[in-house]
């Protein structure tokens, strides 16, 4: 019977540092990024045109858009919308926006949800509105980081995490509608 307690008091002070690695895993700085320290040539972000909204109407997301930036190798992130990095293109520029955001169910926790076809808008703090179509979709690991090279067109990129334990990257990918 003494060991039979042994093993449950164990098996208690496991599933608590499971669960305080677990949260504390759901919330690092970190958790977003991909294993680049450098994104793009340099800020275009302009107080007149910065992308200010997205949305996504099949999805019922509508979401403010935040400016972020890499910081000594780490990816800015908020919890109050959408992060877009200022050092890529501005979206409907020529060149790969990067947006990303949590994957919680109030953020982008239906991205994944997403499919080639639907609509993005992106509205710019001007007033502006572009429209991106979903070219494709794909899963990546954070080391996979082409898909945030700079490109030819004017393209919208857009991730959150999924995975076990957030160690991949949903991504999505959109072109400009001309």
């Amino acid at each position: 019977m003494r060991s039979l307690s042994k093993f449950f008091y164990l098996l208690g002070v496991m599933l608590i540092f499971s669960s305080a690695y677990l949260v504390w895993q759901r919330h690092t700085p970190t958790r977003l990024s991909f294993d680049t320290t450098s994104v793009g040539e340099g800020s275009h972000v302009s107080l007149l045109n910065s992308p200010s909204r997205i949305r996504i109407e099949r999805l019922n997301i509508d979401l403010p858009i935040i400016g972020a930036d890499l910081e000594q190798g780490k990816w800015q992130a908020t919890d109050r919308g959408v992060s877009y990095l200022t050092s890529t293109a501005l979206p409907g520029e020529m060149g790969n926006s990067v947006l990303y955001g949590h994957n919680w169910p109030n953020l982008l926790g239906r991205l994944v949800n997403i499919k080639p076809g639907d609509l993005i808008e992106i509205q710019s703090s001007d007033g502006s509105l572009r429209r991106f179509r979903v070219a494709y979709t794909t899963t990546v690991t954070p080391d996979q980081t082409h898909i945030l090279a700079q490109t030819n067109d004017a393209r919208l990129t857009i991730y959150t995490c999924s995975g076990f334990l957030d160690s991949k990257r949903f991504v999505a990918t959109a072109i400009l509608e001309q």
